[in-house]
């Protein structure tokens, strides 16, 4: 007999919060609604990694960091710095908005931000808000919103860091940095270099298309980030970063198999306060996305350099206790520069947004709007409404609703024999509800969604140019349930995240393609002394390869331990052991993931 885990589970997690209370300190966010707000005030599911999380897990990317969270679904296509998807609650890699201190980043023709070329070592936070967030972000935010927070410097002090390490397929890492506060002035700076032999990224294939190309494809990415404010008390502050990597990743491919690539990210942000109950920001910041794709005879093959210009305005008025009002503006503009010929090669977007929050008597009210006008396609008005209510302090229950939309790329619109100029844009409704409870060695959590899209963007032949094109021809409906655990007991730490959904194509009745339905992660921790030790169990199911269905890759369950050990109060030694059972896995059909592999650190810190 099969039993339904999830409801048997949710039963017994409130029979047992009925006798606890909550008692936690408030957690702030930024990326639901643009301003700062209590995660209990959220009208949706929202995951907050801290720098300590990064360090503790000893991951060597973003997308190792990511896999295991709650409604997010990592496709690599080869190992360590090779091209990277990720989903978020079913829907496409293009349609989760990836934000890094508040900038929104990603290439303009491809329509996904570059996951494997962000360096991990430069990251203090991220917060994941899923859900439509196109109400106050624009497009993009159909599955939710990856925002990245870089380091920041604090203390009256300099900090210096230093943290090196290697191990298997000649892999190794090395990042040093410097942070602090002088007077009003805060600043933050760091250099790190990563570097892996890496693995033959895809497997031969047979038939008339066949390919062999077995080789090891590597991977060296060289990044620097410096971060400097100064604070003007309680008047405001001025706030201004760069983050920028450059490298090179090799891949198995018949025409290209290397790139140079190079992602930046440049911010300045004012934010003054007139007046007691008002608050303005104001920033301008530039973010690039360069590759330069060579033959496997080593000649230039392709060049697609992006660039996006942007501007925000944003207001936040306090009206009277618990009532907020937020209000703004945001300009971009996007530029390609190609050695293929695209017809136009910028476009422009403006977009107008509110925001309304409030607190009646102790129900959580956010309502948004926002309508943006593209200078391809026209004006798009997208719309949110959330509430939440904590009822005796220990149970809280939320429910929202939302649209959201997806500009075309310039790939999908101009791209040559290829692109289609009279697309539009994606569109999505979606439906969320959830309950949540807390007390001071159990949170728990579970929560059902549903997301309808319309005028999906597929390639089809054209009978009459003999040609493939982009056309909006596809709909889907995705359902599902999440479910997250996090107990500390006895001096363990155990979070274990369950989630079940069914991303179909209503079109056809298919799966939509390299999704899985089930998904299961249980990470334990435990401190002895100066000795840490983990394990972390990742079990996904299978997912189709393509849209018909047709090419099934199997599920599979990776195991990992890892370990550390603290020499003094500034020196630490880790160890962590990758897919202890050397499983021979793929995310995409004939492309290979890392198999065993360990990685040995050593970190300093200054007090």
């Amino acid at each position: 007999m099969k039993v339904n885990t999830l409801p048997v589970l949710f039963a017994g997690i409130v029979f047992y919060s009925c006798f606890a209370q909550a008692d936690s300190p408030e957690e702030i966010v930024v990326t639901g609604t643009r301003t700062p707000v209590a995660v209990d005030k959220l009208a949706a599911s929202t995951t907050i990694i801290t720098r300590e999380d990064i360090d503790n897990l000893q991951v060597n990317s973003l997308p190792d960091l990511l896999e295991g969270i709650a409604g997010i679904d990592v496709t690599v296509s080869g190992g360590y710095g090779k091209a990277t998807d990720v989903r978020m609650r079913g829907t496409e890699s293009d349609h989760v908005l990836v934000l890094v201190d508040g900038v929104r980043i990603g290439s303009a023709t491809l329509g996904t931000a570059a996951f494997q070329h962000l360096p991990v070592a430069q990251i203090e936070r991220i917060e994941i808000v899923r859900g439509p967030r196109s109400s106050v972000w624009g497009s993009e935010a159909i599955g939710g919103v990856i925002h990245i927070f870089t380091r920041k410097g604090s203390g009256d002090t300099p900090r210096f860091t230093l943290d090196t390490g290697g191990g298997s397929y000649n892999t190794y890492d090395v990042t040093a940095g410097v942070s602090g506060e002088y007077k009003e002035f805060n600043y933050s700076a760091a250099l790190s270099y990563f570097d892996s032999q890496g693995i033959d990224a895809r497997e031969p294939t047979a038939g008339p298309f066949g390919f062999s190309q077995p080789d090891k494809d590597g991977y060296d990415n060289l990044s620097v980030n410096f971060r400097g404010g100064y604070s003007f008390g309680e008047l405001g502050e001025i706030d201004a970063f760069i983050l920028r990597a450059t490298g090179t990743t090799e891949f198995d491919g018949t025409f290209q198999d290397k790139t140079d690539f190079v992602q930046q990210i440049l911010g300045g942000t004012i934010r003054l306060k007139p007046l007691d109950k008002w608050q303005t920001l104001l920033r301008l910041s530039e973010a690039r996305d360069e590759t330069e794709n060579f033959t496997p005879g080593g000649a230039l093959a392709s060049v697609f350099d992006t660039k996006r210009l942007q501007l925000s305005w944003q207001n936040d008025v306090s009206l009277f206790d618990g009532h907020d009002l937020s209000a703004g503006i945001d300009y971009r503009q996007d530029k390609i520069d190609s050695t293929s010929n695209f017809p136009q090669t910028s476009r422009d977007n403006v977009g107008i947004y509110g925001q309304y929050s409030g607190n009646l008597h102790g129900h959580q009210l956010i309502a948004s709007i926002r309508w943006d006008d593209d200078e391809v396609f026209g004006s798009e008005t997208t719309g949110g409404a959330g509430w939440s209510y904590i009822w005796r302090d220990w149970l809280r229950m939320y429910a929202s609703y939302g649209t959201a939309y997806k500009t075309p790329t310039f790939n999908e619109l101009f791209f040559p024999f290829f692109g289609n100029p009279n697309l539009g844009p994606e569109t999505a409704d979606s439906y969320e509800a959830g309950l949540e409870g807390q007390h001071d060695r159990l949170n728990w959590s579970i929560r059902a969604y549903r997301t309808a899209i319309e005028n999906l963007i597929v390639t089809v032949f054209d009978p009459l140019t003999f040609n493939f094109a982009p056309e909006n021809v596809d709909k889907a409906e995705i359902t599902g349930v999440e479910s997250e655990i996090s107990i500390q007991w006895d001096g363990w730490d155990a979070v274990l995240v369950m989630e079940y959904l069914n991303p179909e194509n209503r079109n056809t009745g298919n799966r939509l393609a390299r999704r899985v339905k089930k998904r299961l992660s249980l990470d334990i921790s435990r401190n002895i002394g100066q000795f840490s030790f983990g394990a972390r169990l990742l079990a996904e199911g299978n997912r189709f390869n393509d849209t018909g269905n047709f090419v099934q890759v199997a599920g599979f369950a990776t195991v990992d331990l890892r370990a550390g050990y603290k020499l003094s109060d500034n020196i630490s030694v880790q160890i962590k052991l990758a897919n202890l059972l050397d499983k021979d896995y793929q995310t995409i059909d004939t492309f290979n993931s890392l198999g065993r592999n360990f990685f040995l650190s050593l970190h300093y810190q200054s007090r």
